[in-house]
């Protein structure tokens, strides 16, 4: 699922350091979104490989196909050019990010707020659900 703070751009990847306040300690990313340590390892053989060619946010976007396909669920081809954002948004995170426990109510409550519809909202929440 896309940050909802700037879109599917790697965002909540980034580290607090001098300007930035990192999305990670936002309160619907703490103890929900994990494996930045993957992300970092894998960004790391990749930029001495082929430097300054593949994005984080890609990275996350082909790692999302692969666990799915992984677990049996269907494959699909990922687009690839995603630019990763170089700043992040704390305030965004807490205010467009609904909690991990929210009500279903709740979600589509936030998502439409942000231009999904019910169809939208349910895709995205059937994504989320383990296998």
């Amino acid at each position: 699922m896309q940050t909802c703070t700037h879109g599917c751009d790697g965002s909540v990847l980034l580290d607090s350091r001098g300007s930035i306040e990192s999305e990670k300690g936002a309160d619907p990313n703490v103890n929900s979104v994990k494996g930045f340590e993957v992300v970092d390892s894998i960004k790391f053989a990749l930029e001495i490989a082929c430097p300054a060619i593949v994005s984080c946010a890609d990275i996350l976007a082909m790692a999302a196909r692969d666990s799915v396909v992984l677990r049996g669920g269907p494959n699909w081809d990922v687009y690839l050019g995603r630019r990763d954002s170089l700043t992040a948004s704390f305030s965004g995170a807490n205010k467009f990010i609904p909690l991990p426990n929210s009500t279903l109510q709740t979600l589509i409550t936030n998502f439409q707020a942000q231009g999904y519809s019910d169809i939208n909202v349910i895709n995205l929440q059937l994504a989320m659900e383990p296998v």
